[in-house]
């Protein structure tokens, strides 16, 4: 069963303490592609933005090679509860439990326009690196030096990812008509084979073709 498996390499792999050990080194910087949320608003330090993420209202706001102060991901709202990682004790001990509760709520965001042509950027940091001027100095540095050419609107192994899986959908369509081509010399019926092989939908919005 799957849950087995996943259960097997929690173990097996150290699944733990490699995310314990990677929220806690100074050498990460997150660059998340897509969140929903809102440190800029949800920190109180600027009014509501209904309808506005926060790195539209950070682009509209920095002036090229700004940053924000960095702000608290995971420890809640001000004068709220912060944000709690719970396993079953059975896959992980309390004092470890705690410990990356610590590490978590100790993790900042940070956003970052290095040029007038890039939208800000939101990074998540560690504390190690949240902390230390010189080390955040560096962290923003090496993001900077990604975006060589204007044509590239953000750190550039996301760009080179972005690009490699907007191409997979060409080879996947080889795959398609691989198999297409092997079941239909396989089946009996043809022109039903072909039609359970369709997608549900018309593609392209020009009636298949």
């Amino acid at each position: 069963m799957l849950g087995d498996e996943l259960r097997r390499r929690w173990r097996e792999q150290g699944i733990f303490q490699r995310l314990s050990t990677l929220i806690r080194s100074d050498r990460v910087v997150a660059v998340p592609k897509f969140t929903s949320r809102n440190e800029l608003v949800s920190a109180g330090r600027l009014p509501s933005a209904d309808g506005i993420d926060g790195r539209t209202l950070a682009t509209l706001l920095l002036e090229p090679g700004e940053y924000t102060a960095p702000l608290s991901v995971y420890g809640g709202p001000p004068g709220g509860m912060p944000e709690k990682y719970h396993l079953s004790t059975e896959f992980c001990p309390e004092d470890d439990q705690r410990a990356m509760n610590e590490a978590l709520q100790a993790i900042r965001a940070i956003y970052y326009r290095p040029f007038g042509w890039v939208p800000a950027l939101r990074l998540e940091v560690p504390g190690a690196v949240a902390n230390s001027l010189t080390r955040l100095s560096i962290a923003l540095e090496g993001i900077a030096r990604q975006f060589f050419s204007p044509a590239v609107v953000e750190p550039y192994p996301l760009f080179l990812a972005d690009r490699m899986v907007k191409s997979l959908g060409s080879g996947v369509s080889v795959i398609e008509q691989t198999v297409a081509q092997h079941v239909a010399d396989q089946g009996v019926d043809v022109e039903l084979t072909m039609l359970c092989l369709q997608n549900y939908r018309t593609e392209g919005g020009r009636g298949g073709v």
